[in-house]
């Protein structure tokens, strides 16, 4: 009878312990979603446009259903000094700030790149224009409205087109949030 009732209070000790894990780990975990933010935009290499910034606007998917609008958005890239040649081709390490704003938050994103040109010409002024390509990996600096608490980063890619001063450009920024 004894050992019974032992076994009895094992089993209640043991489902209230599992009870209790089960609704703190519930509690603290961050719900892990795919994230595709789509941005176009144009660069301004004259300058003319923010100190030489970078403006587009965005949308955001998560990863069952859009999240909303999306805003504006502007890029501020510090390049390297100088590029370095990877069998043979030109690549220009870089990193940026990538600030969106919705009406309903704000999104900084921190960027490391790579800038290839793809057939650049000069333009009368020496500067290089022509289309590019880029990737690299980015990862959220800071979030507020709401995007506060969210945390996360991935992959990105992007193409600039154009012979012109103002070129436009796409960015894919794709990888995983916690909210």
């Amino acid at each position: 009878m004894a050992s019974l009732v032992h076994r009895g209070v094992r089993l209640v000790a043991l489902l209230v312990l599992a009870l209790a894990v089960s609704g703190t780990a519930g509690g603290t975990t961050a719900a892990r979603s795919l994230i595709a933010i789509h941005e176009q935009g144009t660069n301004n290499l004259n300058g003319q446009s923010g100190n030489g910034a970078t403006h587009g606007k965005f949308t955001i998917e998560l990863q069952k259903a859009p999240f909303g609008p999306g805003g504006t958005t502007v890029i501020y890239a510090i390049p390297a000094n100088a590029g370095r040649l990877v069998n043979g081709q030109e690549q220009i390490p870089f990193v940026a700030t990538d600030h969106l704003t919705s009406k309903t938050g704000k999104l900084v994103l921190s960027v490391k790149g790579t800038h290839i040109d793809v057939n650049s010409k000069l333009n009368t002024s020496g500067q290089l224009v022509g289309p590019a390509a880029e990737y690299g990996t980015w990862k959220i600096k800071s979030a507020t409205g709401i995007y506060q608490g969210w945390k996360g980063g991935g992959n990105w890619a992007s193409i600039g087109s154009g012979y012109k001063n103002v070129q436009p450009y796409s960015v894919e920024w794709d990888g995983y949030i916690t909210r």
